[in-house]
């Protein structure tokens, strides 16, 4: 009886160390090829890039779901304020604001906005405060999301529940503006 427990302890240890082997081995690998490394390697700050489906094969881990349409923004919020529109026909959009580690800092959907387009703006604590005390006339109407840190993206995705809405989705994805607001 003891010797199988010893035995089994044995075996636990024994599996313990190759899954962190396998871990440790894995990592370097998988961090490589992280959404912000796709992001960053394939578009400027401010360049609204299109994740079709051929930039989500070529990264194993950028799993988006196959009934949403989507773009990113990178953003450095040291060169100002990231202001994102986008406008069209779409049932529903959601966007996400990312730090470079994946993150989700803030999220919204067009169940929220003001309006059916997206216009949100991000900014830093700096900014924030700026903004509340004298909220410039570009940013009115806008959702504000206060990110801790400069650098990140924002991913804004569309529903496209059949093929017949991929173009609306495609036509909303292509109004998708990035630009910074200095003040």
């Amino acid at each position: 009886m003891i010797s199988k427990i010893i035995y089994a302890l044995f075996m636990g240890i024994i599996g313990a160390i190759i899954t962190h082997l396998a871990i440790i081995f894995l990592l370097p690998g998988l961090s490589a090829n992280n959404p912000w490394s796709l992001i960053a390697e394939s578009a400027d700050i401010g360049e609204p890039l299109r994740i079709d489906d051929q930039l989500s094969a070529d990264n194993q881990n950028l799993f988006l779901d196959p009934l949403f349409e989507a773009s990113a923004c990178r953003f450095d919020l040291s060169e100002g304020t990231m202001h994102i529109t986008a406008q069209g026909d779409a049932p529903l959009w959601t966007i996400a604001v990312y730090d470079t580690a994946g993150t989700v800092l803030f999220s919204a959907n067009d169940r929220i906005a003001n309006s059916p387009d997206v216009d949100l703006a991000i900014v830093n604590a700096a900014q924030l405060r700026f903004a509340r005390e004298n909220t410039p006339d570009e940013l009115a109407q806008s959702v504000i999301a206060a990110a801790e840190l400069n650098e990140g993206f924002a991913l804004l995705r569309v529903y496209a529940p059949d093929s017949s809405w991929k173009p609306n989705a495609e036509r909303f994805l292509e109004t998708m503006q990035c630009e910074f607001l200095a003040f």
